[in-house]
């Protein structure tokens, strides 16, 4: 259910039937029985200061602080924050007012917030004789007419650069001539239903904390409804996680099976049995290192860049992990290249020169 928008005032149009519910509403509150007054920060932390406030202004206010009810409003400044102060019989008063018209007060607002506000700019509207002035974001106020303009000849003689000046009202003859001059003056009404409260002040604070009474049934099913929808919507978000993880999974499933295949040269391997092919193909590979690694082969294995391009044949062959010797024919031409062998020794003797063999032995330098 929206919150219904209006000026206390207003409620008096409004009867409330027997057994109806009592409707939330947001509400517009007479400015001239609120005051403002703008302090220093309390060195204490935010949360205490609703407590220090009242003895702060204790002797600015002229009724007692118990009967008196104080709302905390925005940051004027870096160094001050504006407090509202409002007697807790008009807030009493308020309160039964709107609930004697059906109404459930959620918000009250001092009702020069209706008034439009911009930077350099006073603006007043005309309300039931008074004016409702607004010359700041949070600043204004509300008075019968001849205060009005002498306050607002004051905002104007203290203002730095002077503003500019908007009166709406039904008789323009009401404005002193020389404020007739500057101002921009219009008859526009205001329709307090229209009338958002996004930038104004709760007074309904602490103990006055908005309660609605007999919808406690509705607020139960509201609450309960969007619990539900917190619910489904967390289940459709684990049900896209859980769908966006089995597909990251299946393309690391599918990369891993790749990768598998490229270093192990093994295909057609499953998924659960990559860890013991694994396993496997690593202690093969460990094997043939050390195979590798061991003499004649890696000596045989050395012998290749030796070799390559000789223009001879091998005859024979024998080796062991002492040496290795060779018997070649036609080895002319590696015996005109500098036969070395990195970590071996080498000894090359002529055979039959007929058929120009060779004989070459390679005997380890550092033998295990």
């Amino acid at each position: 259910m929206s919150a219904a928008v209006d000026h206390i005032y207003n409620l008096d149009t409004h009867v409330r039937g027997d057994d109806v519910e009592l409707v939330p509403a947001n509400l517009w509150i007479p400015s001239e029985r609120i005051a403002i007054h703008r302090i220093a920060k309390p060195t204490a932390p935010r949360r205490k200061w609703s407590g220090l406030i009242p003895w702060i202004l204790e002797e600015k206010i002229l009724q007692p602080l118990e009967k008196t009810h104080f709302v905390i409003g925005d940051n004027a400044t870096d160094e001050l924050v504006d407090v509202f102060v409002v007697s807790k019989d008009d807030l009493n008063a308020w309160v039964n007012v709107a609930q004697n018209a059906g109404f459930a007060p959620i918000q009250m607002t001092p009702d020069y917030f209706a008034v439009p506000w911009e930077e350099g700019r006073i603006n007043a509207l005309w309300r039931k004789g008074y004016f409702l002035v607004r010359h700041s974001l949070s600043e204004g106020f509300s008075a019968k007419a001849d205060l009005t303009w002498a306050m607002i000849d004051c905002l104007i003689r203290d203002a730095k650069t002077p503003p500019r000046l908007s009166i709406s009202l039904p008789d323009s003859q009401m404005i002193p001539q020389h404020l007739r001059d500057l101002a921009e003056v219009n008859d526009n009404s205001q329709n307090w239903q229209m009338i958002e409260m996004s930038d104004g002040i709760n007074l309904l604070s602490g103990d006055y904390r908005p309660i609605i009474k007999g919808s406690s049934v509705n607020l139960w099913q509201l609450n309960l409804a969007g619990f539900g929808l917190t619910m489904l919507l967390l289940l459709t978000y684990l049900n896209i996680l859980s769908a966006n993880l089995q597909t990251d999974l299946s393309k690391i499933e599918l990369h891993l099976m790749d990768s598998f295949e490229r270093v192990f040269s093994v295909q057609n391997v499953s998924l659960e049995q990559l860890q013991t092919v694994g396993q496997q193909e690593i202690t093969r590979l460990k094997v043939q290192d050390q195979i590798f690694n061991t003499e004649p082969t890696k000596a045989l294995m050395s012998m290749e860049k030796l070799m390559d391009n000789c223009e001879c044949n091998l005859v024979s062959l024998k080796a062991d992990e002492d040496k290795v010797t060779l018997r070649l024919e036609g080895g002319e031409k590696l015996l005109a290249k500098k036969l070395s062998l990195e970590g071996y020794s080498l000894d090359v003797a002529r055979g039959n020169k007929r058929k120009n063999e060779l004989t070459m032995v390679f005997t380890p330098e550092n033998p295990l």
